[in-house]
């Protein structure tokens, strides 16, 4: 990523990478089946992570003509209706992925649950 690039996750499952000094669209495929909720950069920022309303968790390695996915958390966060009373109806899937200083993938989700993964056996 090098720092240059903004990545964006779209409401139909799409992935957008954007070069940011250029102010132009470099990519964009299709990563998810569902709305993605939330991506996150990891420390090297040499691969992202996507968290979608399905409740997976995909890992992406930057790639020249095209990111690669390399990695699915089975176990994702169900589609769950945990938060249902809150306004504007119920929330599903992934609400946020974040990678920490110690190499964990924290996920929490809809279902309520948080969930910290060890990214160094991956």
């Amino acid at each position: 990523s090098s720092g240059i690039n903004a990545e964006y996750g779209g409401n139909k499952g799409d992935i957008c990478i954007f070069d940011v000094r250029q102010r132009k669209l470099q990519h964009m495929f299709t990563g998810h089946e569902s709305a993605i909720r939330s991506i996150c950069l990891s420390p090297d920022e040499e691969s992202y992570f996507t968290g979608s309303a399905e409740g997976d968790i995909k890992s992406w390695t930057f790639g020249g003509n095209g990111d690669q996915h390399s990695f699915s958390f089975s176990e994702g966060h169900k589609s769950t209706k945990f938060f249902s009373n809150l306004p504007g109806g119920s929330l599903k899937g992934v609400m946020k992925v974040q990678v920490d200083s110690a190499n964990r993938l924290i996920s929490c989700g809809a279902d309520g649950e948080v969930k910290v993964r060890n990214l160094t056996n991956i």
